[in-house]
């Protein structure tokens, strides 16, 4: 069995984690520049490729609160839909403290509100549509449904929306995220699909269109779709780390290490996905020290991998490896 043959045998690469109840949360305040706080905003919580898995509302202290977190990373964005203000979203790791018990991160949100300035850069800016009211009123149904886990109904309801207003971009991008969400990939195609065709700059719809695309085997577009992403959105890490995996299987190995070392960078080293897609990549590459040298760093971000031990014998097996590949080097310019 060759190294790289090892390597994906015990790949663990976490983008398919399934979120169960536990004892995490995740709590913040939302407050203006004269830092007033802001009711009554709409509060996203995404999981680590990206998908909306709990929605709640700011209270009349501009708090919120999400509960029964597991470990995990997520992104937490306020959206600000009929207001003045700009729509931000915060990245926060989730870890219990020795392994046990629960872990609590408070979060502060202060918004900006010169919008005008903003809106040609921040991929939150909410498109602006002259929805229909009988439209807009089941979208809202929708939401409600969504954050009260009645999937099937939400569905259903953004259905009923789109058939009163088939341009409706805001539930074709939530319909088709949400499909995606639960794995519903065929699904979600021709939603994001539509909803990119009615807003081009849409990241959240070209992102979860590269997702659904990815796990369909459709690479080429899946690319196409996370490039898109990256575009609307440089500094999103999941974008990055998305676009540098999809171009390592499809052995674009110097673009995929470019992009992968973006994620890990505005991840602040603190993503151990992008340190073993690089462990892979190098292992390609045969750069077998370096590969080894990002396994080491993926141990210490995720210490309790199951296959912590094994890792660790491939850690020694690629360095064994590299001092045969200096060796060989040696005596080839020796020989010269």
């Amino acid at each position: 069995m060759n190294i790289l043959t090892l390597l994906l045998l015990v790949l663990p690469f976490t983008t398919n984690t399934t979120y169960q109840d536990n004892n995490n949360s995740i709590s913040g305040h939302v407050s203006d520049s004269h830092h007033s706080p802001v009711p009554n905003l709409r509060v996203e919580l995404l999981n680590e490729v990206d998908t909306v898995i709990q929605v709640i509302k700011t209270d009349g202290s501009g708090l919120f609160v999400f509960r029964k977190l597991s470990d995990g990373t997520f992104q937490v964005r306020v959206q600000t839909a009929g207001t003045n203000y700009v729509s931000q979203t915060k990245r926060v790791d989730l870890a219990k403290p020795h392994g046990f018990g629960a872990a609590f991160e408070e979060i502060e949100f202060v918004l900006d509100t010169n919008r005008a300035a903003s809106s040609a850069t921040k991929p939150g800016v909410i498109f602006a549509q002259d929805v229909p009211d009988a439209a807009r009123k089941l979208f809202a149904q929708a939401s409600d449904l969504i954050t009260k886990e009645k999937h099937d109904e939400a569905m259903t309801t953004l259905k009923r929306a789109i058939e009163v207003y088939p341009q409706y971009f805001d539930a074709l991008e939530l319909l088709g995220t949400e499909q995606v969400k639960y794995e519903h990939y065929e699904e979600a195609l021709p939603f994001l699909t539509k909803a990119i065709e009615i807003n081009p700059r849409a990241y959240q719809s070209s992102f979860a269109l590269g997702v659904a695309q990815f796990k369909l085997k459709q690479v080429a577009a899946a690319i196409e779709s996370f490039r898109r992403a990256v575009t609307l959105n440089e500094k999103s890490v999941n974008a990055n780390l998305w676009l540098g995996i999809t171009l390592r299987q499809t052995s674009k190995l110097d673009e995929a290490e470019n992009y992968l070392r973006r994620a890990d960078a505005l991840s602040e080293s603190k993503l151990p996905e992008a340190h073993w897609q690089l462990a892979l990549l190098l292992n390609q590459l045969k750069r077998y020290k370096e590969a080894a040298d990002e396994l080491e760093v993926f141990l210490k971000l995720q210490p309790d991998s199951r296959d912590a031990e094994l890792i660790k014998k491939l850690i020694k097996k690629l360095r064994e490896e590299a001092k045969k590949s200096t060796l060989r080097l040696r005596v080839s310019g020796s020989l010269r």
